[in-house]
């Protein structure tokens, strides 16, 4: 009865034509007709993950359950601290590349008509890339109980990381953090063979660069 009207219960990411025209006081003398054509907006993507991290790149996958959605593509909005990128998919599973190691991005995944304009509403995740290997792993001393590891880190972002540092022997594995890319590790077995493994962490304290590794024996005791 008004100049406006809502019209429920249509699909998502569907074609409709809707077309409008005024009929007079006897609810029969019709005026002339008026097309228009629109999408419905697709629905929001479902079960947005990660399916594996790298130190440039990532994978994502995600769900969609409309009825439309052999026609959709989908749009990926890439944002970290220095810029921001929009990326096109045609299917529900994207690998974006070029990306800065060790570094938190935001990514939103929104799904797009058929028409290639009408957009359902997006769906983030916020996702750190790997670090970086290490590089030039070297013990800068050796002693009876405890050797000085130090190693090189040329990630951007590598002012934000920590380290850890696996110590293994034939008795016992043990994880250490250091927050430089230097390190005592100490309580050591004299003349005994250490392996020590060094792998860069990013800002979450969570995602991990590939461990890089350097075999090493401490120095024997000296017996009076």
């Amino acid at each position: 009865s008004e100049t406006k009207a809502e019209i429920t219960e249509l699909m998502p990411g569907t074609l409709y034509n809707f077309t409008v025209s005024a009929v007079a006081a006897d609810n029969e003398t019709e005026g002339g007709r008026v097309p228009i054509d629109l999408y419905m907006r697709p629905s929001q993507v479902l079960d947005l993950k990660a399916e594996s991290i790298g130190v440039t790149s990532v994978i994502l996958k995600w769900v969609v359950n409309d009825s439309a959605s052999d026609t959709y593509t989908y749009r990926i909005e890439v944002v970290n601290d220095t810029f921001v990128q929009n990326l096109t998919f045609s299917e529900t599973k994207a690998e974006i590349k070029e990306l800065m190691p060790g570094t938190l991005y935001n990514f939103t995944v929104s799904a797009v008509a058929a028409d290639n304009e009408t957009e359902g509403e997006g769906v983030s995740i916020d996702l750190y890339t790997r670090p970086s290997q290490v590089l030039d792993l070297k013990a800068e001393s050796i002693g009876v109980t405890s050797v000085t590891l130090k190693w090189v880190v040329n990630d951007s972002a590598s002012d934000t990381y920590t380290y850890r540092i696996e110590v293994v022997n034939d008795t016992f594995v043990q994880n250490l953090t250091f927050s430089e890319t230097k390190a005592e590790i100490t309580e050591l077995m004299p003349g005994t063979l250490y392996n020590f493994t060094v792998s860069a962490v990013a800002a979450n304290n969570e995602t991990e660069g590939e461990g890089v590794s350097i075999d090493l024996y401490t120095s024997k005791s000296e017996f009076l």
